[in-house]
């Protein structure tokens, strides 16, 4: 597994270094049937990551910020996306619902999931929940969005499941929403950092506990990054994916292992 993930780094660096920007519809294999693929954006500003399945459904979780607006459609337009079946917002704030308005007028979005105590003006057409702690939320066959944790500011945690294969979703920066998962038996592989590794979560403690594989941190115009944060994910041998630096992130997963494609 780890061996992927060394190979699918030092591919990412290359495009880095020698300024190539990769073509995902052209260099990314067709999909077999239970394939789920995940595309964490590389965006100027903000959170964007898009889910699809082997029928051709989008998930789209965040929007990023307005600043990313092109940037984004760009991308979309070069996956060959031009419809959004399900967009599920974690925050409220300008940098993760940005973009809502623009997805919702050109993208057909079907469905929002939104934060407690948020609201947005859709067409009738569109349906709107909102999370809730205590439900877990089956989105396709075999992939489940388990909420873990809502922040003071409204941030939602969460956990994609698809067969063996997880992703954490943290977006409470403070180390709070840490107690609710130390005491579960709970193997990370893939862990999106809050807050773009501005705060203090996860610590030293929780890092050994999940136990990811490969870490995600998406960039922001105006949170620095905590360098004591990114100490303790390269003590723990945690592969860091600086969005900013390594590009586009494409994980495609099966129940049983995934591995990186750009």
């Amino acid at each position: 597994m780890r061996a992927k993930v060394w190979f699918g780094l030092l591919c990412v660096w290359i495009c880095y270094i020698f300024s190539i920007t990769p073509v995902y519809t052209s260099v990314t294999p067709s999909m077999n049937t239970g394939e789920v693929d995940v595309v964490f954006f590389n965006v100027p500003h903000g959170e964007a990551t898009l889910l699809t399945n082997s029928k051709g459904e989008h998930i789209l979780i965040n929007t990023a910020s307005r600043k990313s607006q092109k940037n984004l459609a760009h991308q979309m337009k070069e996956l060959g996306v031009s419809h959004i079946d399900m967009l599920i917002l974690t925050n409220h704030s300008e940098e993760y619902s940005g973009n809502v308005h623009y997805f919702m007028k050109y993208y057909g979005v079907e469905e929002i999931l939104l934060p407690n105590h948020a609201s947005i003006d859709t067409p009738h057409d569109v349906t709107v929940t909102n999370w809730t702690l205590e439900k877990n939320i089956t989105v396709w066959e075999n992939l489940t969005i388990e909420p873990i944790d809502q922040s003071q500011e409204g941030d939602i945690s969460f956990l994609l499941t698809y067969g063996d294969e997880t992703i954490l979703f943290l977006n409470n920066k403070n180390t709070s929403v840490e107690k609710k998962l130390l005491s579960i038996d709970l193997q990370v592989d893939i862990l999106k950092i809050a807050g773009f590794g501005n705060g203090f979560s996860p610590t030293q403690h929780f890092l050994e506990h999940i136990d990811p594989y490969m870490s995600i941190i998406f960039h922001s115009q105006k949170d620095p990054i905590n360098e004591e944060l990114v100490e303790r994910l390269n003590a723990t041998w945690i592969d860091v994916y600086f969005l900013k630096q390594t590009g586009t992130v494409f994980v495609r997963i099966t129940e049983k292992d995934y591995e990186i494609l750009s």
